[in-house]
């Protein structure tokens, strides 16, 4: 095991959970967000100083990618009814998911602080080992599954636009800007075009940045109140140990359930931490997919009816929905996971103590059962909670909304 400093002063031991952390801040900021983790990436400092520089210039592009997006409402007028869904489309979710890296830019400290208390402080008294696998092996699938429709949904929008031209003879338009009309054949237009197709892949890595630290810390917290669970429910192995007394047992159940009520609290802490930090990614993503759904329903209905549409248009709807489950079924998790504390708390080992001792704890683990069953909640939009019901209860409202506008 190796220690290290964080900010310089406070040590902490690593563990699965930390090298993991390590590798997903180090994605996260080749991705485009900041460094979250306790120390410095292991990277060379003139390579940070030139990479720090060229984040800054590819954000400069989006930006100018989304203004240029924007201003085709003004500029294009020949577009196709595929093509003015698409412009629709395009021109709602960038500026969006982009305010999601805005944000949590803004939140360094925050995050970095949350990923501490997640993945060091709360660790250092308990980890199992099989709660910790369990974190990881979920982690790693939600990210892959999330990758992975992404790009799929990528690349057959840009397989559409391919076919497009060989069926059509048409340019080839992925996104539709400004400049070049969509007509415009000259060669000077598809190198715009391109230019424009290769930042729209850099302006999805800050949206894999953004997915995979805000699915990495909501799944790293609700593994944390099983954690939890698993300390309380060892408790009760002291009195399973033959070196010690009665009131020696009893003494040290006391000294750990205390301990216990300690982190409890601070997993509390870090659940409004974790509130906090992903709030305005939980409530714009909630927007996000009624916006897109809707859109995308549209579309379904109004373009024409080819393999290829369909495609590109189910894999995006599909993308859209999973990212939003990921979130959901996470903060959903989380509320679950500490609902079973108070059953563990139950069965900590208190019934084994005996005379005053068990006067003086029952009336503890009573005051702590009672805490561990108020609700915790992650909200979206101030007041949604995200659970598994209200993503179901979003979807249907996509629909909805589509039925009464269309």
């Amino acid at each position: 095991m190796e220690s290290t400093s964080f900010m310089g002063s406070t040590s902490f031991t690593r563990s699965k959970t930390t090298d993991f952390f390590y590798k997903l801040s180090y994605v996260v900021y080749l991705f485009g967000l900041p460094n979250y983790w306790l120390e410095e990436l292991k990277l060379p400092k003139r390579f940070v100083r030139l990479y720090d520089k060229f984040l800054m210039f590819n954000n400069g592009l989006i930006y100018f990618l989304i203004f240029f997006e924007l201003a085709a409402f003004f500029t294009q007028t020949n577009l196709t009814e595929k093509q003015n869904s698409n412009l629709i489309l395009y021109a709602l979710s960038h500026p969006m998911l982009f305010s999601f890296h805005v944000m949590l830019s803004r939140l360094q400290n925050k995050v970095r602080l949350l990923m501490y208390n997640l993945t060091v402080r709360l660790k250092a008294v308990h980890n199992d080992l099989e709660v910790e696998r369990q974190m990881l092996t979920r982690t790693y699938m939600y990210v892959f599954a999330l990758l992975f429709s992404c790009c799929l949904s990528m690349v057959m929008y840009a397989a559409e636009a391919v076919w497009e031209v060989v069926r059509y003879d048409v340019t080839f338009t992925t996104l539709v800007t400004a400049y070049p009309d969509v007509e415009d054949r000259s060669g000077f237009a598809n190198v715009v075009r391109a230019l424009c197709f290769i930042i729209w892949w850099i302006f999805l890595t800050r949206m894999f940045a953004v997915y995979m630290l805000v699915i990495s810390l909501t799944t790293c917290l609700s593994h944390q109140y099983k954690n939890l669970q698993s300390y309380f429910m060892s408790l009760s192995d002291i009195f399973e140990r033959e070196d010690c007394s009665q009131a020696e047992k009893e003494e040290l159940y006391e000294i750990g359930f205390k301990v216990g009520i300690k982190l409890h609290s601070e997993t509390l802490r870090c659940t409004q931490q974790t509130q906090t930090v992903c709030r305005g990614v939980f409530s714009g993503q909630i927007v996000f997919n009624i916006c897109l759904l809707v859109v995308l329903m549209a579309q379904m209905a109004n373009s024409e009816r080819t393999l290829m549409n369909l495609c590109a248009t189910v894999f995006t709807a599909t993308a859209v929905l999973i990212g939003t489950g990921f979130y959901m079924w996470n903060a959903g998790d989380v509320t679950v996971e500490a609902s079973h504390l108070g059953t563990a708390i139950y069965f900590s080992g208190w019934y084994n103590c005996q005379g005053q001792s068990s006067v003086r704890l029952r009336k503890l683990v009573v005051i702590t059962m009672c805490e561990a069953q108020r609700p915790v909640l992650l909200k979206g939009l101030g007041y949604i909670e995200l659970s598994y019901q209200s993503y179901i209860t979003i979807v249907k409202s996509s629909y909805s909304v589509f039925s009464m506008i269309f």
